[in-house]
């Protein structure tokens, strides 16, 4: 059998991966904190969406602490502030929000309850 050239296909590159979301971008869904949600109702002001809702929040120390529907006084606790502070400006990165809203954002959890 006489040598033959043999035709090598060379693969296209991949599509490049697109960028991992993160976990607050509002692009993920169902996969969004519900609890993160509803902070996030109350924190711009907009009408309720979740039952419970969260009708005040108040920090104490490093908590974050939420009255809702259900329970006036402040017995939920949600989480730590510096968690909450890192999502908020999270949420607003990948929202591409404006750097200064999302401050105000900031502040006003900071200040809320006092």
């Amino acid at each position: 059998m006489p040598d033959t050239a043999v035709a090598v296909a060379i693969p296209a590159a991949p599509p490049p991966m697109p960028a991992p979301m993160h976990p607050m971008d509002p692009r993920r869904g169902e996969s969004l904190s519900p609890m993160f949600a509803a902070f996030l109702v109350w924190l711009l002001g907009l009408e309720p969406m979740t039952d419970p809702a969260i009708t005040g929040i108040a920090v104490s120390g490093n908590s974050v602490l939420a009255a809702t529907s259900d329970d006036p006084l402040f017995n939920a606790h949600l989480g730590a502030l510096e968690e909450f502070e890192r999502n908020l400006r999270g949420w607003g990165q990948a929202c591409r929000a404006d750097p200064d809203m999302v401050d105000a954002l900031v502040a006003k959890l900071r200040r809320a309850g006092r």
